[in-house]
């Protein structure tokens, strides 16, 4: 049996916690299995190295950054195959471009084009433990390119896709909760999620999974855990299919993303150009949007949209150097949290958004813009109100 397990940063942040982690994976080999190892970069590295970088240039290029930052990898791999050498078992490290990762050429943030897992399929029947790098691959003309946030996860549950098995991904958390358990300790962990409702958390704020590795999950059905590195039972939530469903309860989880800004477009004119004009902006920008709003007045058009204060940073900065920008009145408001309540059976349930937004009156919480999707609530207040709003709506959908 083939299994992939992916280690991120924390897990292997110490020459310790590899040799730890090498001992488990040796007895897994022992007992049959075919291992596919994908590690991310050792505890800090990645800041570390942006540090460095920073140091000798303050405004790098994002190639360069690149071909820097999945060094970090790189180096996890390597020591990771020397660990289990160590004990006996035959292993060999790979940089994303040495197990078949092609991607397209946008630095920082590239995607999969294809994945030749020849070479790794090669090692595999050989009998070796295959450990990959993640968040990395390279352009079909040569440059080495990362896969942007949660990079690693992405790598690991492609290639678990390709070679058609499970994939197992390790962290410093022990599973995806109702609810943050920082902000409201009864939240209760989950066994089981569906890839609909992980794929929304994620993509609005929960941080345990990366929105892409989920997306693939679902498409090339991947069965995706999430466990505690090294613990001793199984303890963690499973992502799949069709989980358990109880029908009393709408809500799942409750997501929360932090340093969001609304920026909001204003006074333009109202024709059928206005809103492709916009958007051909914020695909210059690469910008990711989550909510989108249009408003019309007096022949007038407002638009508006949230994304994180980074990217509103990087917007404004543009539009200053763009001619054809130059006459748009630009509003950006920063530093909001954006919560989102997530759950399959607001589907089929009603009342659920009464329910959402008189318990922020009750506890006299002001919110701004609002978002739905069909299993979805989302909207942006204050972060002072942050964990008040968060334990009420919690005891409210009782999570």
């Amino acid at each position: 049996m083939t299994l992939v397990h992916k280690y991120g940063g924390s897990s292997v942040a110490t020459t310790e916690k590899i040799q730890a982690i090498a001992q488990r994976l040796a007895q897994l080999r022992q007992q049959g299995h075919r291992l596919v190892v994908v590690c991310s970069a050792m505890g800090k590295t990645t800041n570390r190295l942006i540090a460095l970088a920073k140091e000798v240039n303050p405004t790098p290029s994002k190639r360069e950054m690149d071909a820097l930052l999945s060094t970090g990898e790189i180096q996890t791999v390597s020591l990771m195959a020397m660990a289990l050498q160590a004990l006996g078992v035959d292993a060999i490290s790979m940089t994303g471009f040495q197990s078949g990762f092609i991607t397209n050429a946008v630095h920082s943030k590239a995607f999969i084009k294809e994945i030749n897992t020849q070479r790794v399929e090669q090692y595999l029947q050989e009998g070796k433990v295959v450990v990959i790098a993640g968040f990395q691959g390279i352009t079909e003309d040569g440059h080495i390119t990362t896969l942007g946030r949660g990079g690693s996860d992405t790598t690991a549950v492609a290639i678990a896709a390709k070679l058609g098995c499970s994939c197992e991904i390790y962290a410093d958390v022990d599973a995806v909760y109702t609810v943050d358990p920082r902000i409201y300790p009864p939240a209760r962990a989950l066994q089981k999620i569906s890839y609909d409702e992980m794929m929304e958390m994620s993509a609005l704020g929960a941080g345990v999974l990366e929105t892409r590795c989920v997306e693939l999950a679902k498409k090339y059905q991947v069965d995706l855990y999430l466990g505690r590195t090294l613990e001793e039972e199984r303890k963690g939530t499973t992502v799949m299919s069709q989980p358990v469903f109880f029908e009393d309860m709408p809500v799942t989880g409750i997501s929360i993303k932090e340093h969001c800004a609304i920026v909001t477009f204003r006074h333009m004119e109202y024709n059928a150009g206005t809103a492709a004009s916009i958007f051909a902006l914020i695909a210059r920008n690469n910008l990711n949007l989550d909510m989108i709003n249009q408003t019309i007045l007096d022949g007038k058009v407002a638009f508006s949209f949230s994304c994180s204060d980074e990217q509103a940073s990087e917007l404004e900065a543009h539009l200053k150097e763009d001619p054809d920008a130059s006459a748009l009145v630009l509003d950006i408001r920063r530093d909001l949290t954006q919560l989102s309540l997530v759950g399959v059976g607001m589907a089929t349930h009603t009342g659920v958004a009464t329910q959402v937004f008189d318990t922020l009156a009750r506890c006299g919480i002001p919110y701004y813009q609002i978002t739905t999707s069909e299993i979805s609530i989302s909207f942006t207040i204050d972060p002072q109100n942050k964990e008040k709003a968060v334990q009420a709506l919690a005891q409210a959908f009782h999570l």
